[in-house]
């Protein structure tokens, strides 16, 4: 039965990121995923350098082979992405533009008003 006006929670997606390297393998849930990146962990990853696989139980498996600095570089650039967003979040109303038309017809409108009632 459904209820009007309760959502339907979100199940937990079967979606995993697996970094192979040379030494080790990490296995990571994803987070978040959209068209151009996975993010699972602290990690932001680009979608174009995985391989997808299928798991038959279902869910995929975001495959990345990784070496040196590359896990470093996706930290930062989920951080990155992370501080600009915050930043935007509460950059409401910051810029103060000199809205000179507003004026010039408020202008325009005090002067007719002045000479029509004369």
């Amino acid at each position: 039965m459904i209820i009007p006006g309760l959502k339907k929670s979100k199940s937990k997606s079967n979606d995993d990121v697996i970094l192979i390297s040379q030494t080790e393998i990490q296995v990571l849930g994803v987070l978040d995923l959209d068209e151009e990146s996975v993010s699972a962990g602290s990690l932001k990853l680009p979608r174009a350098d995985a391989e997808v696989r299928y798991y038959p139980g279902g869910g995929r498996a975001f495959v990345y082979g990784w070496e040196g600095n590359y896990l470093a570089e996706s930290e930062r650039i989920a951080e990155l992405e992370q501080n600009v967003a915050l930043k935007n979040m509460f950059n409401f109303g910051t810029q103060s533009k000199l809205n000179l038309p507003f004026f010039v017809m408020a202008a325009i409108l005090v002067i007719t008003i002045i000479v029509l009632h004369h």
